[in-house]
């Protein structure tokens, strides 16, 4: 087929200039991004009881709804929170799990349990959209907070219009009041027409829950029957209560005022000092950013202009201009890296074969570009490395191809004879070669998690340009070939800049150093390996970094205050923290989101959060101060001046996030004796030296107020549970008795009588119920105060109760300093170890498990590369030993990577793996040129000597060529000071380099031990 291609040029170019425009085409039309889309197989049920201690909600919600989902195949764990009125519960799914089915049996089987709810319990709300990061975020503000809620209608009115722009997928509003409607009980008119609470709350119900009545078929006509009753909330006050003494109708607005009142306030935000509302876009999947972001920013300068004039509207925060920076940054590495691989080839090949080799590389980038919408892979910083590690490779294919025409054109071949035999004979090593490294790269598109879709687009980009690399190699380059020997006239220009040292270094290696080599092989073979195999004893002394911090400005501060501290007093001990960091320089903006915490868009949101809960983003001058020096500096600090407070500041990681560096999961049956242990254990790990922050998700024990029934006198007044409780909570929340339409959205309507201000005491005096067996004189039931149907007690309360797989579980999360994680995570577990007993489990992980199954995963798919790229070779080389010659070249290469990181100290984390894999594909190029030149020696009839000596002087320009081109492409990267692609960089460069010195002296020297019994039995 290839020959065909050659004999026939026209329709070739016409057919790949075609495959370059679209290629073309495909760069303008993909998706850009900061980095990958992660697809979080997980979602969440919310149910809010309100009311409800965490006991109760732990017992009626949560555990009913995961008894069922963990039936559910797919699901993968189950974790929950029952706290004050709600229960949060988190489902992960398998890597492997379809989530279309599992979550619609998700959605039935709450369903089916919902049902058997307490009447008071809402409806659970199932959000399976969950997914990171955003478009933009923009800051609301004035200096005055009551003038910016009274801007609620205007901003609540915006997210339609916004989400109505193709792309945007939701709006998060942060800052705005929650209100409801309220209707509050005249407790003297009440008793003026002996009106009781559960008359009102049966009348509302009565005209709310109406049974439907289904359909009548009449004269072939089936009819739907409905009946007429009051849905609009509006209309509430109508409702029929009953007649008065005279006989005139009584209706709920005579004993009643409906309100609509706030209700609530999750967050509040200051912007360097400003009240402020934040309103955050996040995107759809798969949208282009920059484009999008247009049209968004465009959108939002017309709707500022519904504020008025005082209000001002701020862009805090876009992914474009991050976008943009990345782009611009990893283009000049690309344009650099492309500028040296082209001077590379200069110094090794004569100008018309490196002028060859530059057109090439955007021919197969091009190419490459085309199957990426496909594989549902954008551009990104991930892909965009993919491009650039594939540089030094890509024009590997081009070199060899180019040179043995030029080695059939001296031997007297004609063009097109030339083109064709000379490609012919290196076909079957260049697609052999272009295997390796899909087999290399291919198996890390099946990495699972988050890990895995953040990593996919680099093996996708990379096996695609390659292939298009091989394409060009096998078609453009010898036609192009031909073409030039046609019209050439005159005499061959000199083989590169350094042609001639190329030359000298040849001779010098074939005549200096493989003559010993030769003389004494299994010595020099067993020097290179045992240098090689204690290397791998500097791993210990390699710092370990997952993913690193990234480079950005901003560092968030999360705090934790004990529980009940009330949102207003968390903002005012926000702002005295705010005070003391803007006392540092390199702090040029601070923004403080009490309650809720920020929007999510820098990757730190709180969990488990409230008004007791918030964090302050800082954004810093990284000339000044980087983020890591930040957070080193003001977290000791901040934790001295606020001890009662767990504090943690963090900054944005370069990947998936990955918890807390040492976790302790603690499991048992009785909650006391769960926090017990908690306690017992927190307590000896602060005390190890550069423990750090210790914290537990439970948090400390909430103030509560125990209301103990006096049974005696309520069975003497026929009183029950449920008509006190029912009493305290009218005048504290009041009592939700059902929903109603109030515009295009349901209310919920909430029934109060003498609601107690903040800050007040409840009377109980004052509260009073009807007795049943007790009557006045003048017939009516006699009133008794709760006094003297409760008592009041003063405790305290777990204000969370979290399960893991339907087991009470709780975490507590260390985070210790950089230096102290592997010695303080050997303490940790001695700790852990003895706090086992029958009724507690203790288990250890956090970054450092998730590290090590990474590790293991890795360690996996690296057997298959290696097995898969030894078969090829078996195949190749008709020979079961040779490859594994060839193989050992990926060990030396390893070795280079360990001692490139120890001597950079650059973390030996995701990154760096992905390196140090890549390497099986590369490396092993260079031990097959060098072994198939002295096969073909051998077959022309030298002796064992001289195959290897002149495969030195033959084969030195292209190993050290193609090494070096790999290298180049690479130092770009190497130099940018990148924190992600850093580690990757060096880990490739420092392989490829040792790996080229050590095979020059380990492949000849055993491939003499392989060969010298059977060469000299031939």
């Amino acid at each position: 087929m290839f020959n065909a291609l050659i004999k026939k040029p026209k329709v070739t170019l016409i057919f790949l200039l075609l495959l370059v425009v679209i290629g073309s085409l495909t760069y303008f039309q993909i998706p850009k991004r900061e980095i990958p889309e992660i697809s979080l197989n997980v979602g969440t049920i919310t149910t809010v009881y309100p009311g409800a201690a965490p006991n109760v909600v732990e017992r009626d919600i949560t555990t009913p709804l995961e008894k069922e989902l963990l039936d559910i195949d797919g699901m993968d764990s189950v974790s929950s929170v029952s706290g004050l009125g709600i229960s949060n519960i988190v489902m992960e799914l398998t890597d492997d799990a379809d989530r279309d089915k599992v979550f619609s049996q998700v959605q039935q089987k709450v369903s089916d349990v919902s049902r058997e709810f307490p009447e008071d319990a809402f409806e659970p709300s199932i959000n399976t959209d969950i997914q990171m990061g955003a478009i933009a975020s923009y800051h609301i503000l004035h200096e005055d907070r009551s003038l910016l809620l009274e801007q609620k209608d205007i901003i609540e009115g915006w997210v339609p219009q916004l989400e109505d722009i193709d792309g945007v997928r939701k709006i998060t509003i942060k800052g705005l009041e929650e209100s409801s409607y309220t209707l509050n009980l005249n407790s003297e008119t009440m008793q003026e027409e002996r009106v009781l609470l559960p008359d009102v709350i049966t009348a509302i119900q009565n005209e709310l829950q109406i049974t439907p009545l289904g359909s009548q078929q009449e004269d072939n006509q089936i009819s739907q029957l409905t009946f007429e009753h009051i849905e609009n909330i509006e209309e509430v006050e109508n409702v029929f209560l009953k007649k008065d003494e005279e006989g005139n109708a009584l209706y709920v607005g005579d004993v009643a005022n409906l309100t609509q009142i706030p209700t609530e306030q999750k967050d509040l935000i200051t912007y360097d000092g400003s009240p402020a509302i934040s309103l955050t876009i996040m995107q759809e999947k798969g949208v282009d950013i920059p484009s999008l972001n247009a049209t968004v920013d465009e959108e939002m300068e017309r709707l500022a202009k519904d504020l008025p004039e005082e209000v001002e509207m701020e862009l805090y925060y876009t992914q474009n201009e991050i976008v943009s920076k990345i782009f611009k940054d990893l283009g000049i590495s690309f344009l650099i890296s492309i500028l040296a691989v082209v001077l590379i080839t200069f110094f090794g090949l004569n100008t018309v074969s490196a002028i060859l080799v530059a057109i090439s590389i955007p021919i197969s980038i091009a190419l490459g570009l085309i199957p990426l919408p496909y594989a549902n892979v954008d551009l990104n910083q991930i892909s965009i490395i993919g491009i650039i590690i594939a540089l030094g490779i890509l024009v590997d294919d081009a070199i060899v191809v180019n040179d043995n025409i030029q080695r059939r054109y001296q031997l007297g071949d004609g063009p097109l004879k030339g083109a064709i035999t000379g490609t012919k004979e290196v076909r079957v090593s260049i697609i052999t070669s272009t295997l390796a490294i899909v087999f290399t790269f291919l198996p890390l598109t099946f990495l699972g998690g988050p890990n895995g879709a953040f990593i996919s687009a680099l093996p996708t980009v990379l096996i695609a340009t390659i292939i298009g690399s091989t394409i060009v190699a096998l078609t453009i380059v010898p036609i192009f070939m031909a073409w030039r020997q046609k019209k050439k006239t005159g005499k061959q220009g000199k083989d590169g800049l350094l042609g001639s040292q190329f030359d000298k270094a040849g001779n010098w290696y074939s005549t200096k150093i493989l003559t010993k080599v030769v003389k004494k092989p299994l010595l020099t073979g067993l020097a290179v390996l045992i240098f090689c195999t204690a290397s791998y004893a500097l791993v210990p002394f390699i710092p370990v970094v997952f993913f690193p911090s990234a480079d950005r400005e901003e560092v968030t501060v999360s705090v934790t205050y004990p529980a009940g501290t009330p949102l207003e007093e968390t903002e005012s001990r926000l702002q005295q923290m705010e005070e003391s960091i803007k006392t540092d320089s390199a702090v040029y903006e601070t923004t403080i989101f009490a309650g809720s915490g920020e929007p999510g868009i820098f990757g730190s949101t709180l969990s488990n959060s409230g008004e007791n809960t918030g964090q302050i983003v800082l954004r810093v001058d990284r000339e000044q101060q980087s983020a890591a020096d930040t957070i080193a500096k003001w977290q000791p600090e901040l934790r001295d001046e606020n001890p009662d407070a767990v504090v943690m500041l963090s900054t944005i990681e370069a990947g998936p996030p990955v918890g807390a560096p040492i976790a302790l999961t603690v499991v048992g049956e009785d909650i006391e004796n769960l926090m017990d242990s908690v306690n017992g254990m927190k307590e000896e790990i602060k005390s190890l030296e550069g423990s750090g922050a210790v914290i537990d998700d439970v948090g400390s024990a909430q103030p509560t107020i125990n209301y103990v029934p006096n049974r005696e006198a309520m069975e003497e007044h026929g009183i029950t549970a449920q008509e006190i409780s029912n009493q305290i909570r009218l005048v504290t929340e009041g009592i939700p008795v059902g929903s109603y339409e109030a515009g295009l959205e349901r209310e919920t309507l909430t029934i109060v009588q003498d609601l107690v201000e903040d800050g007040e005491m409840i009377n109980l005096e004052a509260l009073e119920l009807p007795s049943k067996t007790e009557t006045s004189e003048f017939g009516a039931p006699v009133l008794i105060p709760l006094s003297e149907l409760v008592s009041v007690e003063e405790t305290e309360v777990l204000p969370l109760i979290p399960h893991k797989d339907g087991d009470r579980t709780i975490t507590v999360r260390v985070y210790p300093g950089e230096d102290d994680k592997q010695k303080l995570e050997a303490e940790v577990k001695e700790i852990a170890a003895s706090y086992e007993s029958d009724s507690i489990s203790v288990s250890v992980g956090g970054e450092s498990s998730a590290r090590s199954d990474f590790f293991i995963e890795v360690g996996k798919l690296f057997l298959i590369v290696i097995f898969l790229i030894y078969i090829l070779m078996v195949v190749q080389f008709n020979s079961l030993r040779l490859p594994l010659l060839i193989m050992s070249s990926v060990y030396l290469a390893i070795s280079g990577a360990m001692i490139g990181l120890f001597i950079t100290q650059t973390g030996l984390g995701f990154m760096a793996m992905m390196g140090i894999v890549s390497l099986a594909g590369i490396v092993v190029r260079n031990a097959t040129v060098f072994i198939e030149f002295m096969e073909y020696r051998l077959q022309e009839g030298a002796t064992l000597s001289e195959a290897v000596i002149d495969s030195g002087k033959a084969r030195l320009r292209p190993v050290v060529l193609t090494a070096f081109t790999s290298i180049a492409a690479l130092l770009p990267i190497a130099f940018s000071g990148d924190v992600l692609f850093t580690p990757l960089a060096i880990s490739i460069i420092s392989g490829i380099f040792f790996s080229t010195f050590f095979t020059l002296l380990f492949v000849p020297a055993f491939y003499i031990v392989i060969k010298r019994k059977k060469v000299k039995e031939a």
